[in-house]
């Protein structure tokens, strides 16, 4: 007798619409909004994470934006230690990372190569042990505030709206949504320009990479100045950026149209055999605006098409590699830089400055990618090779209980050329969480948290300052 399953046309989903309380709200779950989020759970706070996707990570894995750099100056210091640290490791143990290595391209002193399907678990489980609430499947678009302070949040859900409040609130969304949406000021781009190009991310495999470096070490002059050629047979994985003769050959064949590149960049991933392309270029858009992200996202996989048929003809390595990945979403470089009580400057990435209310630090060059055309300024950091991120970055106009953490932070558009990186991004969240926790006690007010004490307790958990 066959049975029938029947759903009772009156059953309905319930939501606790306005009842859900937390000591701190995170609003995007990418890496620094998951090392806020372990930062403020371990020290023993209530901590609810918002996320978009049914993942955690961010550009690291929807994005596949990779290698992760850099957690060392170029003269090879650490700089970024703690909570962003601990991943890698747990990554190394699981074989989803090959630990800390040479950047071969020699723009920096290493990248962190990472597998994004076994960062998603391993952020799961660094999540989940630090009693974090997730909420995946969420997108915030309303705040509620009283005065200079954020008293809850509105996520759209599968069910209708879900509202959220909180003591203290973390914008780590990547493009400042919170913080636009409670009135805090913000830029956009350069002056009367818009933000940097995005680049949409795919991973190619069954590449001969030995094959490849036979090639490089023959045509040296095809390739980035400072390519450490010496380094690149015994090196775990290697960074290219080059082959710009047959760039140039394809070219002119109309084959790479729509592309304003000048060379190919690509990645060795975690596997020996796999490439992680970082080539496609979608100008003059803005990732602000929904119908422009959307032909972004259409003109990006056009020009993975496009790159597959080059790779396969011109690249050696390549003749019969195949397309393994793309990306979930298009990586975007720059939206929203929040204005904060101090915005970096460049002056301040090129000296390497240090601050007394210093805490993460970075040492990766000004990197612009100009919208127009195919070329990429870049200046060193100066100094001692890296500058601090002052906490003061992290602390939006006009509202009291909310922190920035990622690439929103405040910071000019030279500066954030350097400091929008994934490893800074991680360690300025994990000050974020630790901060939003130390804040409860002076009523979540985060402009009234001790730096000594803050910088204090970072040390203690391993970041390096």
């Amino acid at each position: 007798m066959r049975r029938r399953f029947r759903i009772k046309p009156e059953t309905t989903i319930v939501l606790e619409r306005e009842n859900h309380q937390t000591d701190i709200v995170i609003i995007g779950g990418g890496s620094a909004g998951v090392s806020a989020a372990v930062a403020a759970g371990r020290l023993g706070k209530s901590v609810t994470l918002v996320e978009r996707y049914p993942f955690l990570g961010g550009t690291a894995t929807a994005a596949m934006v990779g290698p992760t750099a850099t957690f060392h100056t170029k003269q090879g210091r650490q700089i970024v230690g703690g909570i962003p640290d601990e991943i890698v490791q747990a990554l190394v143990k699981t074989g989803g990372s090959l630990g800390h290595v040479p950047d071969t391209i020699g723009v920096c002193g290493s990248v962190t190569p990472i597998e994004p399907e076994l960062m998603k678990l391993m952020l799961l489980q660094f999540a989940k042990e630090a009693g974090v609430k997730m909420l995946f499947h969420a997108l915030v678009n309303d705040v509620q505030k009283n005065k200079d302070q954020i008293t809850s949040v509105t996520a759209v859900t599968k069910s209708g709206p879900l509202t959220i409040h909180g003591k203290v609130f973390v914008d780590a969304s990547g493009d400042g949504d919170l913080a636009a949406a409670a009135g805090v000021p913000f830029s956009v781009g350069e002056a009367g320009s818009l933000p940097q190009p995005m680049t949409l991310i795919f991973k190619v495999g069954n590449v001969d990479i030995k094959e490849t470096i036979k090639y490089m070490l023959a045509n040296r002059d095809e390739f980035w100045h400072n390519t450490l050629f010496d380094q690149l047979e015994s090196a775990p994985a290697i960074g290219v950026s080059g082959f710009t003769s047959l760039w140039k050959e394809a070219q002119s064949r109309g084959e790479l149209d729509g592309i304003p590149r000048d060379r190919a960049l690509f990645f060795s991933g975690v596997r020996n055999d796999e490439i992680v392309v970082n080539t496609t270029r979608v100008i003059n858009k803005n990732a602000l605006n929904p119908w422009e992200l959307s032909q972004a996202e259409i003109e990006g996989r056009a020009q993975v098409d496009s790159l597959m048929k080059f790779f396969r003809k011109y690249i050696p390595g390549f003749r019969e590699c195949y397309l393994a990945q793309v990306a979930t979403q298009i990586g975007v470089r720059e939206t929203r830089r929040i204005h904060g009580q101090y915005t970096l400057t460049a002056e301040d990435v090129v000296e390497g400055r240090s601050f007394d209310d210093g805490i993460a630090k970075c040492a990766w060059p000004i990197d612009i990618h100009h919208q127009g055309s195919g070329l990429t300024l870049s200046k060193d950091v100066g100094g001692s090779g890296s500058y601090d991120i002052p906490f003061r970055c992290l602390l939006p106009q006009g509202i009291s209980n909310l922190l920035l953490a990622g690439r929103n932070i405040s910071v000019s558009h030279e500066a954030f050329a350097s400091s929008r990186i994934q490893a800074t991004a991680m360690a300025n969240g994990q000050a974020a969480g630790t901060a939003a926790a130390l804040s409860l006690p002076q009523k979540g007010d985060v402009h009234r948290v001790s730096i000594p004490l803050l910088r204090e307790t970072l040390v203690k958990r391993g970041a390096i300052l």
